[in-house]
């Protein structure tokens, strides 16, 4: 180990960090770390730093290899192999070069902790980078609805036969009782035979954080058609119908007083304009 005396201060710390210093020296450093509050504040950053800098080396080997990086890496390998070895005795002695002379220890120290500081800023700048990449994303992603929790809810049981609802059709009266006090809000159960649907009875769901009933209906095809609604902010009257898709499922939606209702079913329903439009009418 070679010796810091008459190299600057941070030179020393970071080797004594490192444990390059001779013990004579270390005894020396313990010494001013515990008289000299300036030299200890230095250390403290200097300790700080390194430790950041560790920590976001270990983060940047846990990264994916980018493929750009695999493709260059093998074409080099590609064109090393392709390119003409010539033996040792082929090599002119002018070619080889004359052994360097090491450089004076202190001053490659010195040459790593630039390099180390440096590396320590850049994974800094890519955790902040990755950082400020996750809130961009969280802050551009689309916003959930009820909407997308009704789709949901309906993928599921649209498919059941036996348990498609959790109250049967034949108790029709106690359906309103208990959907109307679980959700608060007040409505009739639709008569759809005239678009060719039948009652098969209702749901209780939560969507948006907040109670919602499921009114299922079956039509000739064994489609499954579903009204729900839901308590909301009111609005005067009652607002225009709108359409949405969710893949494989159409949505009619709109508002009235004190609640928001929607009609799902198969969006390749030519009828379910006409089926939203007399639940509106008569809910």
């Amino acid at each position: 180990m070679e010796s810091t005396q008459g190299l600057p201060l941070e030179v020393r710390l970071s080797a004594y960090l490192d444990g390059q210093l001779p013990e004579a020296e270390v005894e020396e450093i313990n010494a001013l770390l515990a008289a000299d509050d300036a030299a200890r504040a230095t250390y403290e950053k200097l300790k700080l730093g390194s430790e950041f800098g560790a920590r976001a080396f270990d983060r940047m080997l846990q990264d994916p290899i980018p493929l750009d990086l695999v493709r260059n890496i093998k074409e080099a390998g590609k064109d090393e192999d392709e390119t003409p070895k010539l033996g040792i005795a082929a090599i002119p002695v002018s070619a080889v070069p004359a052994p360097r002379r090491s450089a004076f220890w202190p001053q490659a120290l010195a040459a790593s902790l630039v390099i180390f500081l440096a590396g320590g800023a850049a994974g800094y700048l890519i955790s902040e980078q990755k950082q400020t990449s996750q809130v961009a994303s969280a802050s551009f992603a689309p916003v959930r609805t009820w909407l997308d929790d009704i789709a949901d809810y309906h993928r599921i049981y649209a498919h059941q036969t036996r348990h498609l609802a959790e109250v049967a059709a034949d108790d029709k009266a106690h359906i309103v009782d208990w959907l109307t006090a679980s959700t608060g809000v007040g409505f009739t159960v639709p008569d759809l035979s005239a678009q060719n649907l039948t009652f098969e009875g209702a749901r209780l769901l939560v969507a948006g954080g907040r109670p919602t009933a499921q009114l299922l209906y079956r039509d000739a095809e064994n489609e499954v058609f579903a009204i729900c609604f839901l308590k909301s902010e009111p609005v005067d009257g009652k607002t225009e119908l709108t359409e949405s898709i969710r893949d494989d499922l159409g949505l009619i939606s709109w508002q009235r007083g004190n609640a928001s209702f929607v009609v799902v079913g198969p969006s390749s329903d030519p009828n379910l304009e006409r089926i939203a439009q007399a639940v509106s009418t008569s809910i």
